[in-house]
């Protein structure tokens, strides 16, 4: 095997453990939530309302969005460069209302503003730079990245589809949310069972 391949393999490998390694604060994050979540009336129903924004607004963009295939300019990325994004901050907003948590709310948040966010827009911009070039940088320049256009970006029309739902692994993050509600909501009632 050529240096250049074996070089190349532990960069895959090296980006593999980063990927994972990133995770590892959310997944701590979401425990902490439940652990020390305190549910009442009426921060559930404000939650909820917002997890649920959230995940529909995450459910419109992933069924548009077709990775590595073609810039999507349809659906919500018609009027806004990341609304995965934008739905994510409402569905931590939401988690971190219903459990009454204001500190992991606020932890979230710098996490997400400082780290997580320049991270990916260096990422995600530089890939798709180089894969779509001039077309993506007029997208970039018109389009804006959380707060977003009064009109479309372009008259592109493509329906919501359910392959490109799974294709981004959707539906996973949809049963982490029900998933997590279930939790924060019977959080109350462990001590019946522990």
């Amino acid at each position: 095997m050529r240096r250049e391949e074996r070089e190349g393999g532990m960069d895959d490998t090296r980006k593999t453990w980063q990927r994972k390694a990133r995770r590892v604060p959310l997944f701590i994050g979401a425990v902490l939530l439940v652990v020390f979540a305190k549910p009442q009336f009426p921060s559930i129903w404000i939650g909820m309302l917002l997890i649920f924004l959230g995940e529909a607004i995450r459910i419109w963009a992933a069924g548009h969005l077709q990775k590595n295939e073609v810039l999507t300019v349809t659906g919500p990325y018609a009027y806004v460069k990341n609304p995965l994004y934008i739905g994510s901050i409402f569905v931590t907003t939401g988690f971190c209302i219903m459990a009454d948590n204001i500190y992991l709310l606020a932890a979230g948040f710098f996490m997400f503003c400082f780290h997580y966010i320049p991270y990916k827009k260096k990422m995600e911009g530089d890939r798709l730079k180089k894969r779509f070039g001039n077309q993506y940088e007029e997208y970039d320049e018109k389009v804006p990245e959380y707060l977003p256009r009064w009109t479309r970006y372009s008259d592109a029309k493509a329906s919501w589809q359910f392959r490109c739902f799974v294709g981004n692994s959707e539906e996973g993050i949809l049963v982490i949310v029900l998933a997590g509600v279930v939790l924060i909501m019977s959080r109350p009632y462990w001590n019946l069972f522990f």
